[in-house]
């Protein structure tokens, strides 16, 4: 017999929560560097779309509603305004219901087995960081899981177009897990946006701080059940 995941987290997405877990995010993302949009007929669509990829879609398009709002709300619910709230949110505005912060989202994917560290990620998956910022504040990078964001495009070179809500608001990234440590390609394309302050002479790019992707848009009745 399947149970139903009845009760959010006590670190979920509560409605109407002043909880900013999983920490502050005024150090993520916080450069302001120009988005410029990937080319409409590089950008890669599957086709004829399954039902599955109609979903990752619903979710990028939920994500990219909330760009540059300073609320999250659906269906009269409000989430938690940081990294993790919003991707909840946009689960939860695509049909899917979805609670968790970011640690406990990686946990379900990796369950659920639709973890991957794919170089070419599905639109609608979710992309998983470590060490975005110092969150025990011990001066060491040590610090796992520290940010999430939602895929929206993907290009035919492997450029991924990603929304996330970081020190600036919601807003768009963009990675090339095949470039991961290359800011800009030799013709000035922008490969990976800057996400961590780099002081301590770490990795700062998003695709040398990103873990991996999970599907999580691929969640059936069946995947809502635990097993």
């Amino acid at each position: 017999m399947r149970l139903i995941y009845l009760l959010p987290l006590l670190t979920g997405c509560f409605a109407h929560s002043g909880l900013r877990f999983p920490g502050p995010t005024s150090s993520v993302g916080s450069e302001r560097v120009a988005y410029v949009p990937p080319e409409a007929q590089e950008i890669e669509h599957l086709e004829p779309a399954s039902r599955g990829t109609r979903m990752g879609r619903r979710v990028a398009r939920a994500a990219e509603s909330f760009l540059d709002k300073k609320k999250l709300i659906v269906h009269g619910d409000k989430y938690r305004y940081d990294c993790s709230g919003m991707i909840c949110a946009a689960h939860v505005k695509a049909g899917i219901p979805t609670s968790g912060n970011t640690r406990s989202l990686f946990e379900k994917s990796k369950d659920l087995g639709v973890f991957h560290k794919r170089k070419r990620p599905d639109v609608g998956d979710v992309a998983f960081f470590d060490d975005t910022w110092d969150r025990n504040k011990n001066g060491r990078r040590d610090d796992k899981l520290t940010h999430i964001a939602v895929v929206e495009a993907v290009e035919r070179d492997g450029t991924i177009t990603l929304i996330h809500l970081g020190g600036s608001g919601v807003k768009r990234l963009v990675m090339n897990m095949k470039h991961p440590t290359t800011k800009l390609n030799a013709n000035g394309k922008r490969w990976n946006s800057v996400l961590r302050k780099g002081k301590d002479g770490g990795p700062v790019l998003t695709g040398a701080l990103c873990r991996g992707f999970g599907s999580l848009w691929t969640e059936t009745d069946d995947w809502l059940a635990v097993r």
